[in-house]
């Protein structure tokens, strides 16, 4: 089984009113809650049964494992993107097993908010629990100068 990363890239102004100072936003898209993973652990997480036992390390690894989408949720989101919003996705594999560290792309501390895209009220309902995690985007046509460029290239390396 192959599993997938998947995010948008949105004008800011149709999510946010302005609120957020970079003309995009990044909308990570990731299974929320999700009851049974994907696949075993020990084969989607690398070196699996090094990780402490019990504690919050490990919970918080194995709940961003659940994060990651498979090949048809990916084809429903997707389906369920256009017809609904009009977002376009990005899907990146997943490389497997995969190292903890790599398991989240985003950086949790700049989330701004979240899309929640199932509700019971809707005649197309996704499968699954699909929420975005909204973070700030900056996309380099906006750097005018040197200075601007090395700092963005700065920011996205602390990333």
């Amino acid at each position: 089984m192959n599993l997938f990363r998947a995010f948008s890239l949105i004008d800011s102004a149709r999510l946010l009113s302005g609120q957020n100072p970079d003309n995009y936003v990044k909308v990570d898209w990731v299974c929320y809650l999700r009851d049974e993973p994907l696949l075993p652990f020990d084969r989607m997480i690398k070196n699996y049964h090094n990780l402490p036992e019990t504690g919050k390390a490990r919970l918080w690894i194995e709940r961003r494992a659940n994060y990651l989408l498979s090949q048809p949720e990916v084809d429903e989101l997707k389906e369920y993107l256009e017809k609904q919003y009009s977002f376009s996705i990005e899907v990146e594999q997943v490389d497997l097993p995969v190292s903890p560290e790599n398991l989240v792309e985003f950086n949790e501390k700049d989330i701004t908010g979240t899309i929640i895209l199932r509700d019971r009220d809707e005649p197309f309902s996704l499968s699954i629990n699909i929420i975005g995690m909204v973070s700030s985007y900056r996309d380099l046509i906006n750097v005018r100068t040197v200075g601007e460029l090395l700092g963005e290239i700065d920011r996205r390396n602390e990333m």
